[in-house]
């Protein structure tokens, strides 16, 4: 999908806060503001994000995904999911498996 893990990571972060600023997607990534800078900059290249005036700083920047950016992290994380669900019930009979399923719909809302 031309998406490596950290830019993944990167579009996951922005996609949970909706709209965030460089520094605080740094506070939320743990990662040096300026490779998160070259990071968002080939992320802006692809298309899968746009950075907007911040209007509460005129020198600052909001960082969001674009309708295509929005698009790929939830192609990814379905990507994610299946195989992730695959890895934890690979031990699991079909039974075991609804038997779970119906169990987390009824812990989880």
């Amino acid at each position: 999908m031309d998406i490596t893990a950290a830019q993944f990571k990167v579009l996951c972060s922005i996609r949970c806060q909706g709209c965030i600023t460089p520094v605080e997607l740094k506070k939320v990534l743990s990662v040096d503001l300026g490779a998160l800078t070259r990071m968002l900059d080939r992320l802006v290249c692809k298309g899968w994000i746009e950075r907007n005036p911040n209007p509460h700083d005129k020198r600052g920047v909001l960082v969001q995904l674009t309708a295509d950016g929005a698009a790929l992290c939830e192609q990814c994380h379905q990507l994610v999911g299946q195989d992730l669900h695959q890895e934890l019930t690979k031990n699991l009979t079909a039974e075991e498996v609804a038997t779970l399923e119906h169990l987390l719909k009824k812990v989880l809302p």
